[in-house]
């Protein structure tokens, strides 16, 4: 009897030491909490445990199928309305289960380079693939962005590279514990998007407990259909960097004590057969999409990321694209969170309306490792309230915060390539730039405001005014026009947008070198001494300029009278 159960002993310790092979961590840099001690915190929590290719939920296998997508232009389909193109193989399974894995994997197919057109789309250059089925031709299938001088050929993967990955769908409400690794994505989908959009109790939680999650083809993780909290915000008159995210649906605690990964590649623009507005007459009408997701942890709702009562734990994010991605709002409240991307490091993308709040934690982005990229780039508001943000290699792109309604500032620490920014509470301008010398930072009137920043450019020529634009003005819109003049655009087609009809002058510039220019569009009162690059006559008139002005460290972009602080990254350069 002794032997038998000695052999018995040995027995569950070679199979609990081979589950734990199986069930640990594929990348030896993650860490994972003691589950047992973590699930007493979260006592409703499911424990899912990932094996590469294969898991299990409170201890039971989960089922799994070989439901595949598919897409193919040239022939037609009828299985997706719309979408002619997409089709399926394989059997769906009829389950209630709140999770189940198949290959229902959304990415960008593998197309012939040599059937994209370069085509105005909405005001960007882009790629574009029709139809090639004889039916539909006459629309667009899809298309890919212009980055740089090459062809973005490795945003485009092959079946052959897709069927590595395997899809963990999440579909009930509730907390889930993940641990383990994934070799693909983890999808949350609990229904009718329009049902879960108002419905309180359709939330989860994913507590990342030592979680590996790699997928090659598309986002890692995604927060497809949930409860959304701020589910009136297309019925407000006016938007607000004030948004109560509580109560949101989606929801990640990185658990103390642990590493956690996420890996993902971003599946750009796919598009429906069917116009926005068939009355229209542009030589590339737009369609309605279908499916564009960018980032490699990606929401289509509003999304909290929190760490526990430690701050610990750590969660890195990895993109070919754009690494931290929500449709609506985000809010970063502890934690340690390193992010790598090619392109924007974070991004929240519903015009003048998404916030990105910065609460607690720690942050570091090091985005635009491609052809460009911002660290985080808002649609609506950045909000900094604590924590500290570190934002690294954006001095060639646009900016290390990118905002259309500007940056907001109450406490924490912000850090531009290692250089700690001095920040006043309040509005801080539009757009902080980290490029070199003579760009850093908007800190004057951009249009005008009192007392902008100092001096900035290498000399001084002039500023720019006549023309009040005024915080109503639309840059996203002012963009898109000049996208659509293309090429040959001259300077008098800008102008003539701007409602600029001539360049004259106010007095011209000071200390120029390597000299003054003179005044600025239309001249107007004098502007501050030393707006970009410095000079006279401020832009667009006014007190104040662009960035400089009298007076060191206030003023806006685009600035009211005292503006805010002169922004990052700072104060008298």
């Amino acid at each position: 009897m002794k032997g038998k159960k000695l052999f018995a002993l040995v027995m569950v310790l070679v199979l609990a030491v081979s589950f734990a092979a199986c069930s640990g961590m594929a990348n030896a840099n993650i860490k994972n909490a003691d589950t047992e001690e973590l699930k007493s915190s979260y006592p409703d929590a499911h424990v899912i445990v990932l094996n590469s290719d294969s898991a299990a939920v409170d201890g039971i296998a989960v089922e799994e199928s070989d439901y595949t997508w598919h897409v193919d232009p040239s022939a037609v389909h009828d299985e997706v309305k719309n979408a002619p193109a997409e089709y399926y193989t394989g059997t769906k399974l009829d389950t209630d289960s709140a999770v189940y894995i198949d290959h229902e994997l959304y990415y960008y197919p593998s197309l012939d380079r040599n059937g994209f057109k370069l085509v105005n789309y909405d005001g960007e250059r882009e790629y574009a693939y029709y139809y090639t089925d004889g039916e539909n031709d006459e629309y667009i299938f899809a298309t890919l962005p212009v980055l740089g001088n090459s062809f973005p050929s490795a945003m485009m993967h092959t079946e052959e590279e897709a069927a590595t990955n395997k899809v963990l769908h999440i579909t009930k409400a509730g907390t889930y514990i993940l641990e383990g690794s994934w070799k693909g994505q983890v999808w949350v989908d609990l229904g009718d998007i329009d049902d879960t959009f108002a419905d309180e109790s359709a939330k989860v939680t994913l507590v990342l407990n030592g979680a590996d999650i790699d997928c090659s083809v598309a986002p890692g993780i995604v927060f497809y259909s949930v409860y959304e909290c701020d589910n009136e915000w297309e019925s407000r008159e006016t938007a607000s960097y004030d948004i109560d995210l509580q109560n949101a649906g989606a929801r990640m605690i990185i658990a103390d004590g642990t590493e956690n990964s996420v890996s993902g590649a971003n599946v750009f623009r796919m598009l429906k057969t069917k116009y926005k507005d068939d009355t229209s007459t542009a030589a590339v009408k737009l369609q309605k999409k279908m499916r564009k997701t960018d980032g490699a942890l990606y929401s289509y709702v509003s999304l909290v990321i929190d760490g526990e009562t430690e701050g610990t734990g750590k969660l890195d994010i990895k993109s070919t694209f754009e690494g931290l991605d929500s449709e609506l709002h985000l809010a970063l409240n502890g934690g340690v969170v390193n992010i790598t991307s090619e392109d924007d490091g974070i991004n929240v993308n519903e015009d003048y309306v998404s916030v990105a709040y910065f609460n607690g934690g720690e942050i570091t982005i090091n985005a635009s490792q491609g052809a460009e990229g911002d660290g985080i780039d808002s649609n609506g508001y950045i909000v900094v309230n604590g924590g500290k943000v570190s934002i690294n290699n954006v001095t060639a792109p646009d900016s290390a915060l990118d905002s259309e309604r500007g940056v907001y500032y109450s406490g924490g620490t912000v850090v531009i390539d290692g250089k700690e920014m001095t920040l006043n509470s309040g509005y801080q301008g539009i757009s902080v730039d980290s490029g070199n010398q003579g760009m850093d930072g908007f800190g004057g009137g951009f249009p005008g405001g009192m007392n902008g920043g100092q001096q900035m450019g290498p000399g001084n020529m002039g500023g720019f005014g006549g023309q009040d634009f005024g915080k109503d003005f639309d840059i996203k819109e002012f963009k898109k026009k000049v996208a659509e003049l293309g090429d040959d655009a001259t300077l008098e087609d800008v102008l003539e947008l701007l409602g600029i009809d001539s360049i004259s002058g106010a007095s011209g510039g000071q200390n120029g070198d390597p000299g003054n220019m003179g005044g600025g569009f239309h001249g107007g009162p004098q502007g501050g001494n030393g707006e970009f690059p410095g000079g006279n006559g401020g832009f667009p008139d006014g007190n104040g300029g662009f960035p400089g002005g009298n007076g060191g460290n206030n003023g806006g972009f685009p600035g009211d009278n005292g503006g805010g602080q002169g922004t990052v990254p700072g104060d008298n350069m």
